[in-house]
């Protein structure tokens, strides 16, 4: 008998769906701040220095494709208010710079090569315009007109985007310290993005589509509810709200997880990509609890993507490559209670993403899984049907090894896709326990992977901070020290920091330190001074010691109110 299941809770939309199943996008960040070496512009910058000799919209495309990003987000106006299309709004644009005489437009050359590899394309138009003179509490109205004509600019131009279509407009929250309290006629705005682009995702402070994660690390939280209620958000939005979602949320909103390959946003030629470990752990704390990664790969000077980027995403895509390659629980018998014989146990391993499970059983639910011989593996893959609502919310995972039962791990939430790490195990038998569920749990897939293997860091002449996690107060100074255990022979080391709940012009401003140990030199005495900010909260960033490019260490920082 077939029995249809009632859906619980917000539902996404199809745009919505269509995110969480590209898993990957990326983020560009470029304009004036890569040529002037730094993250927040003042609006002051002098058009002529914008002038990327070899651009090549193209070659960014490609590479993004054959790495296996779904979609792009470009920045074409960022802080400073410099706009990298011949907008009709204002003559702080491309069109005053030399980059191709003045003729240029970087939204329409990267439109094109996103229509030519079909990627889908995003914008991000940041509210904060340091530059336009109608950024004042007087004349908030003009404000809000300028920033909507650009809107409407964009949107309506059949050559933008992919084939003319948008998939994710970006309004970045982001306000400096004394900046001007323009309030944005959101509405308005959210309105008209509706009416030019449809169901296109809108990331903003609001109850929009896309929401942030709550930090710039990249790292959603655990549990991770794709639901939130809209009066507590906005740009006072406590963080951990952000980062978890909430279990009793009205709207269906993405958390998406934001991060540079580099310490910075833009370019920095001192600054080195994260390492493959890094962006793997990446990977596990934001796909693997459930919702996409943006991931910005800044182009240099040039208009290139800096060589050491291109390679490392490359490593990034064969390691994603190598995780899939092989579903070691797929045609596995699986028993358990099932709602009905259209939402039977089998449809869990049988690699097809129509057909899904359900169970009206009381909890604890158990599925067990017979692979038929043993097998290796260290993760275990579940997915829910989000058609129908976010649900599940406790589960954990026991194998039989040798005849006993012993536990694998446990978590929260699945949502789209759950990657549970645990012990690398081999193991025939396989079960998962629902715990606790808001309704009737339903799953489409369960599957067992083996990591790759991975290089481990190695220890450089006992290269590490003295303290793993240090705190300040906010504004004040930090002083930390590095040691090394063996200083026979001189070193060179490189200190840069990334953010975390803490960003750049909010809780730190960007600063690299090189470090030079002589032989018999076994310690440095270092500071790095805060940023004092309104909030009345703790912020953390992270400091990352490095050789040759290889993060060797990090330590964590809070920032304080004291």
């Amino acid at each position: 008998m077939v029995r249809e299941i009632k859906p619980h809770g917000p539902l996404p939309s199809q745009a919505q769906l269509a995110y969480l199943e590209d898993e990957l996008a990326a983020f560009i960040h470029f304009g004036p701040n890569t040529f002037y070496d730094q993250e927040w512009g003042t609006g002051q910058e002098e058009p002529e220095r914008f002038n990327p000799t070899r651009l090549d919209a193209r070659e960014w495309v490609r590479v993004l494709k054959e790495t296996g990003f779904k979609k792009l987000i470009l920045v074409i106006k960022h802080h400073d208010g410099f706009v990298l299309y011949p907008t009709a709004h204002t003559d702080y644009s491309v069109k005053a710079s030399p980059w191709r005489n003045g003729e240029g437009d970087l939204l329409l050359e990267v439109s094109q090569a996103a229509t030519e590899f079909d990627m889908d394309m995003g914008v991000y138009l940041s509210p904060w315009d340091a530059h336009s003179p109608l950024y004042h509490v007087d004349r908030e109205a003009d404000y809000n007109a300028y920033y909507l004509a650009q809107l409407k600019e964009i949107l309506s131009n059949p050559a933008y985007g992919n084939g003319g279509k948008f998939a994710e407009i970006w309004m970045d929250g982001a306000r400096g310290e004394g900046a001007q309290k323009v309030n944005y006629e959101f509405e308005k705005w959210f309105e008209t993005i509706r009416e030019l682009q449809g169901d296109c995702l809108i990331f903003s402070t609001e109850g929009t589509s896309i929401r942030w994660i709550g930090n710039e690390r990249g790292y959603a939280g655990n549990p991770l509810w794709q639901k939130v209620n809209p009066e507590k958000l906005g740009t006072e939005a406590e963080l951990g709200y952000l980062q978890h979602g909430d279990p009793s949320g009205t709207i269906f909103s993405i958390g998406e997880a934001d991060v540079s390959i580099r310490p910075g946003w833009f370019y920095h030629e001192e600054q080195d990509p994260k390492s493959l470990e890094e962006l793997v752990e990446i990977y596990f704390h934001s796909v693997g609890q459930g919702t996409p990664l943006l991931l910005n790969i800044p182009p240099n000077q040039a208009g290139l993507f800096d060589a050491k980027d291109i390679e490392r995403l490359y490593e990034f895509a064969a390691y994603r490559n190598e995780l899939y390659k092989e579903d070691l629980a797929l045609g596995a018998e699986v028993s358990g209670p099932a709602l009905s014989t259209n939402f039977a146990c089998r449809h869990l391993t049988d690699g097809l993403e129509t057909s899904s499970w359900a169970s009206d059983a009381d909890l604890l639910i158990q599925l067990e899984l017979d692979l038929g011989s043993p097998k290796t593996f260290d993760v275990i893959e579940l997915r829910e049907d989000l058609k129908l609502g976010q649900r599940i919310a406790a589960f954990h995972v026991q194998v039989e090894v040798d005849g006993v039962w012993q536990e694998f791990g446990k978590g929260f939430t699945v949502g789209h896709k759950r990657l549970l790490r645990g012990p690398l195990v081999e193991a025939k038998k396989v079960r998962v326990m629902i715990t606790e569920s808001q309704d009737l749990p339903v799953l489409t897939n369960i599957s067992l992977y083996k990591t790759p293997s991975l290089s481990k860091t190695e220890v450089v002449q006992g290269l590490a901070f003295a303290e793993k996690s240090l705190a300040v107060a906010k504004g004040e100074t930090l002083h930390f020290k590095v040691e090394r255990s063996e200083s026979s022979t001189p070193l060179e080391a490189k200190i840069s920091i990334q953010p975390g709940t803490g960003v750049h012009g909010v809780a730190y401003q960007d600063e690299i330190q090189f470090l030079q140990f002589q032989a018999g030199e076994s310690k440095k005495d270092l500071c790095l001074p805060t940023l004092h900010f309104a909030a009345d909260k703790t912020l953390d960033f992270y400091l990352n010691l490095t050789v040759d490019g290889q993060l060797i260490d990090q330590a964590h920082i809070l920032v304080e109110t004291r």
